[in-house]
């Protein structure tokens, strides 16, 4: 059995046909499921993914990351497998990711942007740049295009409560246990949208506070509480409650200066 969790806040836009490509898929070698969970939307969003997925369960976790593990405390199946509601699948797709969980623990694939503009293709060149960690076995999942074995993400406990780089953090807890053995395949492509990211610079920044406090600081509460990338400009980016722990840096300068100054 196979179960797809697709997050979902106020897609009504977007996420017929994110499910609708789900429904059509060539796939007929084992049963499926799709849970949707939905983060509290105020538009038509559960209205219509009433008609399409076998299961609507409300958010109860925090961030993306704990929207992505209700759906799979729901699930059933003993493959996982992440998307997100604005992500469209090649009609192959889950036929190849079946194909690879058959070998593999975990299998990703390709993630194209919709758009077709330069912003989206400096994206996807960023993203092509995730694959040279592949040669020291650590594998970049992304939200949009991924599938694991119930029992790995089990004993890895899943995914954070936090907003951004749950994926990324999944992949650090995976590589960190070792014994996992992961693919790429170039077939299991989706085609999701860049319509969030209306300025790159931000994107890039918003990252770069994510990895400083995932890496040096381990405040994760700072990974949780986020602006929507469509909703973020420099300005408020600027106002993130504290920014890059001001505090700690100015108490790690003044260590310095003090141990050089004895």
């Amino acid at each position: 059995m196979i179960s797809i969790i697709v997050p979902a806040l106020n897609e009504e836009n977007n996420i017929e046909r994110c499910l609708k490509s789900l429904k059509n898929q060539y796939f007929t070698d084992a049963e499926y499921e799709i849970i949707v969970v939905d983060g509290n939307s105020k538009d038509k969003t559960v209205k219509i993914a009433t008609n399409y997925a076998d299961k609507v369960v409300y958010q109860k976790s925090g961030g993306i990351g704990g929207a992505r593990r209700d759906g799979a405390d729901a699930s059933v199946g003993n493959i996982l497998v992440f998307t997100d509601a604005d992500t469209v699948h090649d009609r192959n797709w889950l036929s190849t990711i079946y194909k690879n969980m058959g070998t593999y623990d975990i299998s990703t694939g390709p993630i194209l942007f919709q758009e077709g503009d330069l912003k989206s293709d400096f994206l996807e060149l960023w993203r092509k740049s995730y694959k040279l960690f592949q040669l020291f076995n650590f594998y970049w999942l992304i939200g949009s295009n991924m599938a694991i074995r119930g029992d790995v993400y089990n004993k890895i406990d899943g995914h954070k409560n936090i907003s951004i780089l749950e994926d990324f953090d999944l992949s650090v807890q995976l590589f960190r246990e070792g014994d996992v053995l992961s693919t790429f395949d170039k077939n299991q492509r989706v085609y999701t949208s860049a319509r969030r990211i209306d300025n790159l610079l931000i994107y890039f920044l918003i990252y770069a506070y994510g990895h400083y406090h995932y890496h040096l600081t381990k405040n994760y509460d700072n990974l949780l509480n986020y602006p929507r990338f469509d909703e973020m400009d420099l300005k408020s980016f600027l106002k993130i409650p504290d920014r890059f722990d001001r505090e700690k840096i100015n108490a790690l300068y003044y260590n310095l200066r003090s141990a050089m100054t004895k």
